[in-house]
């Protein structure tokens, strides 16, 4: 018997380089799963002023488990997903990008492959290792990467190609299979 899954998840890979994040998948039936990240990077710098990457991403993804692990949408897994991202960075040169106005997210989508798997000693909590590429449109201006720097080009529009997605995922399930308690 197949079991439905609610799984709550945090990329390790996000929280390294400052990005709260969190995500929720959830089975649609066997093979088929739904899952939606969300990252957040607010006002912080790296080390320095002229050094940041801020952002808001949201990256629904629809999966396909081809093989089921245990009777659960588990294992490996190819997926489609569409991206939409808020931003601001700056790597430490001459300028700062941001999304036009800060109003004018880059959007896009693409592919991503998976592996997600539980622990033995609790299946509830598992891992995840994903890696993803797509392709976005974005629109942002150029700023001088310093204090309220002006600008230097506004309303650039360009298409970008690229890994937009890699994770190292802790996770926890909820089984939605389930039916109330004793009785």
């Amino acid at each position: 018997q197949w079991t439905r899954e609610l799984t709550l998840k945090t990329n390790s890979l996000g929280w390294a380089l400052a990005h709260a994040n969190i995500a929720v998948e959830c089975d649609i039936i066997p093979h088929l799963s739904l899952a939606v990240p969300f990252y957040y990077s607010g006002g912080l710098d790296y080390f320095k002023p002229t050094i940041k990457f801020r952002g808001i991403v949201l990256q629904p993804e629809l999966r396909y488990y081809p093989w089921l692990q245990q009777e659960k949408n588990d294992g490996f897994y190819v997926g489609a997903h569409f991206g939409l991202g808020w931003y601001n960075y700056a790597l430490n040169g001459e300028f700062r990008i941001q999304d036009h106005k800060g109003r004018t997210p880059a959007y896009g989508g693409g592919i991503g492959l998976g592996y997600a798997m539980q622990f033995k000693k609790n299946p509830r909590w598992g891992m995840e290792f994903a890696v993803g590429g797509g392709v976005y449109k974005a629109k942002y201006d150029i700023f001088y990467n310093e204090f309220n720097g002006p600008y230097e080009d506004t309303a650039v529009e360009k298409v970008f190609f690229g890994v937009d997605n890699a994770s190292v995922s802790f996770t926890y399930k909820f089984d939605l299979s389930r039916k109330g308690g004793n009785r």
